[in-house]
């Protein structure tokens, strides 16, 4: 891997990161405006959808974090 692919690799990481984090602001958003009484069925199936969404760009944080920490684990500066 060259210093370019590994510069990449963080790139793509805090890329990852920062969507997540958006997504995970949303979810907290849509939590703040619940109330005492239950939701309705559409607000709970737009929170659902949301948290799906949020857990899909938690699990993709991690796999470019997963791939970054093998990266620098391993070295970068000699070829495979």
């Amino acid at each position: 891997m060259t210093n370019e692919e590994f510069r990449q690799l963080h790139t793509d990481c805090v890329i990852a990161m920062r969507a997540y984090f958006v997504e995970a602001e949303r979810t907290t958003d849509l939590l703040a405006k619940c109330t005492a009484e239950p939701l309705s069925f559409a607000d709970r199936l737009g929170l659902l959808s949301q948290e799906i969404i949020e857990n899909d760009a938690h699990e993709s944080y991690r796999g470019a974090k997963s791939l970054l920490h093998g990266a620098a684990r391993l070295g970068y500066g000699f070829s495979n």
